[in-house]
């Protein structure tokens, strides 16, 4: 069985050339994009509240987090505790193709202002135009993302492994941020060195993103994303899709969530 956390990933892309069998002629394929605009939509509402095994994500608390991400381009490593992100439900789906119509998923969603609060202890660097950009934090976080804009596309076929599944292809992703703002407050740092960090990030972040896109979709669909779809819907008809989207929906619509 697929549960909601796993195909929510599927749907949230979603409202993000086959092959000679394209899997739009399936049964249901009309109602693909209407049943993921009402899953968004239901799952929105519950966010504030959690549901069976999702956790409450409006806001997102964690007490504790390690991470560590290292690459040519960006490199991160640290922890961070008592993190608070809110503005995540706040998402807005500006558009979203007819599936059914077009072949194609293609989709363009805005989260207008995503908040982070917490503290954190980072080393790393990011590369900016063939310099290395020194990161190190141990500091009181209090930053923002306004206007974090995911567009992209993709389409399904027949899976490899059972003519009846689906299987995501020629996916694509680009994402945008309009700006960033940061009044973080490191400990190993002066006023001025605090200030003077704050508005370098503000103008880095936008441009950094920029500098990656090229490896976005590559990122996104060798290591994290498609690959864990398509197992998900390999054993998964467009018709089971459509319906699982359409009664878990429905269960999200009857919980009568109320934000705290």
């Amino acid at each position: 069985m697929v549960h909601s956390s796993q195909v929510f990933i599927v749907a949230l892309l979603a409202l993000t050339v086959v092959n000679a069998n394209p899997v739009v002629q399936q049964p249901a394929s009309a109602q693909f994009t209407s049943a993921v605009s009402r899953f968004l939509r239901a799952f929105r509402s519950i966010m504030p509240c959690g549901y069976g095994d999702l956790p409450v994500m409006s806001p997102i608390v964690s007490p504790f987090y390690e991470f560590e991400h290292i690459s040519e381009d960006f490199s991160v490593v640290g922890n961070v505790t008592n993190i608070r992100i809110q503005g995540i439900d706040g998402f807005q789906v500006l558009s979203a193709s007819d599936y059914g119509k077009t072949g194609e998923a293609a989709y363009d969603v805005l989260f207008p202002k995503i908040q982070v609060l917490g503290f954190a202890e980072i080393d790393g660097f990011i590369n900016i135009g063939g310099f290395k950009v020194p990161i190190q934090q141990n500091d009181v976080i209090n930053e923002a993302l306004v206007d974090l804009r995911f567009v992209g596309s993709y389409s399904f076929d027949n899976s490899l492994t059972n003519s009846s599944g689906l299987r995501m292809v020629n996916f694509r992703q680009t994402i945008y941020l309009a700006g960033a703002e940061f009044d973080n407050w490191n400990t190993l740092w002066n006023i001025s060195t605090n200030n003077f960090w704050n508005r370098l990030m503000q103008s880095l972040l936008p441009l950094a993103l920029e500098e990656i896109q090229p490896n976005i979709t590559n990122i996104l669909y060798q290591n994290f994303f498609v690959p864990k779809i398509n197992d998900l819907l390999a054993n998964v008809s467009m018709s089971e899709l459509v319906s699982f989207l359409q009664i878990q929906a429905q269960l999200w619509e009857n919980a009568n969530c109320q934000a705290q």
